[in-house]
């Protein structure tokens, strides 16, 4: 059974892969319509973010981090006695 910390670096790769793929469809699709190649490589990045973003926001919500449990109280101070010295 993967770990929970497994599962999230997989869904982060995934999400990576799909946004590469969609940035470089549109880049050349953009390409193949004729825009200029400054149009091309800002329609790849636009597409990259765009999809890298949704996807680490839709995996962070299908696969939410642990549940730490809240630490506990700190124990107070310990109480000094104090004593008289006498001489």
């Amino acid at each position: 059974m993967p770990t929970r910390q497994t599962v999230r670096i997989i869904a982060v790769v995934i999400v990576v892969l799909l946004a590469v793929i969609a940035s470089l469809g549109a880049g050349i699709v953009t390409a193949a319509l004729g825009a200029s190649a400054l149009v091309s490589v800002g329609a790849g990045g636009g597409a990259f973010v765009t999809v890298a973003g949704l996807g680490m926001h839709i995996a962070a919500y299908l696969v939410p981090p642990a549940q730490v449990p809240a630490p506990a109280a700190p124990l107070p101070p310990p109480q000094i006695q104090a004593t008289t010295a006498s001489s």
